[in-house]
């Protein structure tokens, strides 16, 4: 088992870890909610609750890691974590402390898996962001002279104010962007043989709107939310949804710029027709051929069709039982009352490492050892308080007749208190004292 006692700060991202579940789940829920309520409403506005919901979702896990980490330690991890005072162990008190317990165990495998997982994802992140920028850009090709007429007068009709580039990739089987600050339209040679003029600018109109709009650093954005909360079902909804809410968006502004619902869902149905590997682009990428297909046809042909979760209100029940008894669990874990630090359990150190404060005069040598001729030497086991004051003295080895005497000497020293990390703590050490008689 990892010691998270002398690492505080992956201590505090396990707590805010297991937090982000009942969290996940209350935000998504709400979610869901505000998007049933949307269903009929424009495509703008449900892409801004699913994306701002995903927003809150990291921003609460942040919010708890920071609060975590200036609280202190959530999370006992010494000898004392186990320790019930008699009379709450059946109690409240009691049964928060041995849940305090019982979830600490898996702190240190959870953040390892946690690291895991994340590390994985952002290696699937980089590869992607290799292949577009590699293979993709480098194949870049210049398009037919009039398209490049075509596009610019596109772009400026499409309210796009940075200049886009176009051209020709044999890596992509669909209209992907890519760049956000010098963006790049990617088109398959086989679009420009393949569709008619007008549904090909209809498809472009498509990407001219993910330029305007940022979804490239947008999706960036989402992808590494994504990889930080990889293993929340909840995350996985709302990226879906977000996504989903993307290219409705843009499905809206290049139907606006064809002026022909039919012609633009032609346009969809012909590129797909064109696709040799359904998953060759990835999320990372926004292209026209993004989303469920299906579903954004029916959707741009029935207007009044919802695609929003269209479950009853008590359907969310037991979802929302789910997010309270796991917030009211953790919350509890975390907020339990930290049993006070034992007095007998100080830390050992050693004697070298203690600054003595007061030295006292020798005692007299113990007339009854003195007249039996006893010597040796006494070894003391001394405990100080965070003060630096004694506060137990034992003799553990030497002549019986000369322990009173060296537990009496060693309780009237004065020592300065011992520091772990700049804080001062209860130490234990051994004091050695030699009995001689002249």
């Amino acid at each position: 088992m990892i010691d998270l006692a002398s690492f505080p700060l992956l201590q505090a991202i396990g707590w805010a870890l297991l937090h982000s579940l009942w969290q996940g789940v209350l935000l998504t829920l709400l979610a869901a909610v505000a998007l049933w309520w949307t269903r009929r409403r424009s495509a703008e506005l449900r892409y801004a609750i699913a994306a701002g919901t995903l927003g809150l979702l990291l921003f609460a896990f942040a919010g708890t890691l920071a609060w975590i980490s200036t609280g202190g330690d959530p999370l006992p991890v010494s000898g004392t974590l186990a320790i019930v005072p008699i009379g709450e162990g059946q109690g409240p008190v009691g049964w928060m402390v041995r849940l305090r317990g019982e979830l600490g165990l898996w702190i240190p495998w959870l953040f390892l898996a946690w690291i895991l997982g994340f590390s994985l994802r952002l290696m699937q992140v980089g590869r992607s962001m290799v292949w577009l920028y590699g293979p993709c850009l480098g194949s870049l090709q210049p398009p037919p002279t009039e398209w490049l007429t075509r596009f610019e007068f596109l772009r400026i009709r499409s309210r796009v104010q940075a200049p886009v580039r176009l051209g020709l990739s044999d890596q992509v089987d669909s209209l992907v962007v890519l760049g956000w600050l010098k963006p790049v339209v990617l088109v398959p040679a086989a679009a420009f043989l393949a569709l008619t003029p007008e549904a090909l600018e209809a498809l472009l109109a498509h990407e001219l709107a993910h330029v305007r709009r940022g979804d490239f650093l947008a999706n960036v954005l989402q992808t590494f939310a994504e990889a930080l909360l990889f293993y929340h079902p909840a995350v996985w909804w709302l990226s879906r949804r977000i996504r989903q809410e993307r290219e409705h968006c843009c499905d809206d502004a290049a139907v606006n710029a064809c002026g022909d619902p039919i012609l633009y869902a032609s346009a969809l149905v012909g590129l797909e027709e064109l696709r040799s590997q359904p998953n060759l682009i990835p999320d990372l990428a926004p292209a026209a051929s993004g989303g469920h297909l299906m579903s954004r046809i029916q959707r741009l042909l029935r207007p009044h069709a919802t695609h929003a979760p269209a479950a009853p209100l008590a359907a969310l029940i037991p979802a929302l039982l789910l997010a309270v008894v796991l917030g009211i669990t953790t919350l509890a874990a975390t907020d339990a009352p930290k049993p006070a630090p034992a007095a007998a359990d100080p830390v050992d150190v050693d004697f070298k490492q203690i600054r003595v404060k007061h030295q006292p005069e020798a005692p007299a040598y113990p007339p009854e050892a003195k007249a039996a001729r006893i010597q040796g030497t006494v070894v003391v086991v001394l405990v100080i308080d965070t003060e630096g004051k004694v506060t137990d003295a034992k003799a553990i080895s030497g002549p019986p007749e000369l322990h009173t005497c060296a537990v009496g000497y060693a309780r009237a020293w004065e020592f300065e208190p011992a520091n772990v990390k700049g804080k001062p703590v209860s130490a234990r050490f051994k004091f050695t004292m030699p009995f001689r008689l002249r």
